[in-house]
């Protein structure tokens, strides 16, 4: 009787983990969109990230990196938002672009997407929480993790670093694009990239559209030359497009 029960126990077991992997679905990429939304950022800009962020989704060179010539034609994505902590929202749940209704719906989704906080600044906290998530059980398996921030600002370059480092020590590459100034660029690149990372600078929210644009497709579409990263990394880009507005609430 009690090997029956260590049987069944034993049993029991297997199936939990066999069910455990067999649900991961395997992608090209997780890719974790990691959004300044602290108090330097007014609800005009917001609006012109997340509408960023949109089009640079429905970019036709994006989908087609996104939809073919890879092993499985697909990859995941989340958002996570932060301020002086990182704010738990429903993008925080990955989501499988496989298609390009899938990858429209998203796109839409975040351009009509609610502004969540206001705070100060902690960009760490939104790096740890998109680590949390890129390597935990989120349903989807890839050997390519991606972790994109943006953002305005800085925060502690200590605790920054470590987040980043976190992040590498995870397998994680950390991406960036940054609004503003030289000396953002410059915080990102030394405390927020990883060392086989890449940052783009956009000298104003209206760059930003163009600046993920690029990003993405560097992301989607394999390995970049240097000279490539170098003229994005130096945000010698045109200016965004015209936009739609959105009314977003705070």
């Amino acid at each position: 009787k009690i090997m029956k029960m260590l049987k069944r126990s034993l049993l029991a077991i297997l199936l939990l983990f066999s069910s455990t992997f067999a649900f991961a679905v395997p992608v090209d990429t997780e890719l974790s969109l990691v959004i300044d939304v602290s108090g330097s950022v007014t609800n005009s800009e917001y609006n012109l990230m997340m509408d960023g962020y949109g089009a640079a989704f429905r970019d036709t060179t994006v989908q087609s990196n996104i939809l073919t010539g890879n092993t499985n034609n697909a990859i995941a994505v989340n958002v996570v938002f932060f301020d002086s902590n990182f704010i738990q929202t429903a993008l925080e749940t990955f989501v499988l672009l496989d298609s390009a209704s899938a990858i429209n719906t998203f796109a839409a989704t975040l351009e009509n997407f609610v502004r969540p906080g206001q705070g100060g600044t902690s960009i760490y906290t939104g790096m740890n929480r998109a680590t949390s998530l890129l390597v935990g059980d989120n349903s989807y398996e890839s050997s390519n993790l991606v972790m994109d921030v943006s953002g305005d600002g800085t925060s502690s370059a200590s605790l920054t670093q470590a987040a980043r480092d976190s992040a590498a020590a995870a397998g994680i590459t950390v991406n960036g694009i940054t609004i503003g100034g030289q000396n953002i660029n410059d915080f990102y690149n030394a405390n927020v990239i990883t060392t086989n990372g890449f940052s783009i600078a956009a000298a104003s929210f209206a760059e930003f559209d163009q600046g993920v644009r690029d990003k993405l497709r560097i992301e989607t579409g394999g390995v970049p030359e240097p000279a490539t990263l170098m003229l994005l990394s130096a945000g010698l880009f045109g200016l965004g497009a015209a936009r739609r507005r959105r009314s977003k609430n705070t």
